[in-house]
């Protein structure tokens, strides 16, 4: 069984919050009980709303790191020794987390859309869009 498990970005701060930090999320309050040091205490409870969940797909890259929605993978391009930045998605039409181009994750994240590959343990995730949008190229506001 894969474990559920998640990381957030907590956007009042532009601040990734690790999987270890996260300590709950509650869907009826609308909120996410974290660690994090601010206002002089380690633990809050922060509406949902200020918070970009990305969910653990349960495979990890080439060099053991875990790979959650949102991160940027360096990947071989159709067996070509080819090599391009893409984007972990999930794909809501077929129930798989699936990698795309940069320029077709901006334009339609999330709704299923695109075409991408198969989501690979051979990939190298090389950041994500929130700490590293520069990988992204001008697509990313």
């Amino acid at each position: 069984m894969r474990e559920m498990k998640c990381r957030a970005f907590y956007k009042p701060l532009n601040h990734m919050l690790e999987a270890e930090q996260i300590e709950s999320i509650n869907f009826e309050t609308k909120t996410l009980g974290v660690y994090m040091e601010m206002d002089g205490k380690g633990f809050h409870k922060l509406r949902m709303s200020d918070f970009e969940i990305m969910w653990f797909t349960g495979l990890k890259d080439k060099n053991g790191v875990e790979i959650y929605e949102g991160d940027i993978i360096l990947c071989e391009s159709s067996g070509l020794k080819h090599y391009e930045h893409r984007v972990v998605c999930y794909d809501t039409h077929q129930a798989k987390y699936k990698t795309v181009p940069p320029t077709s994750y901006h334009q339609n994240a999330g709704n299923g859309g695109w075409t991408g590959y198969e989501l690979k343990y051979h990939n190298e995730v090389v950041g994500n869009i929130y700490d590293n949008p520069d990988l992204l190229g001008e697509v990313r506001e």
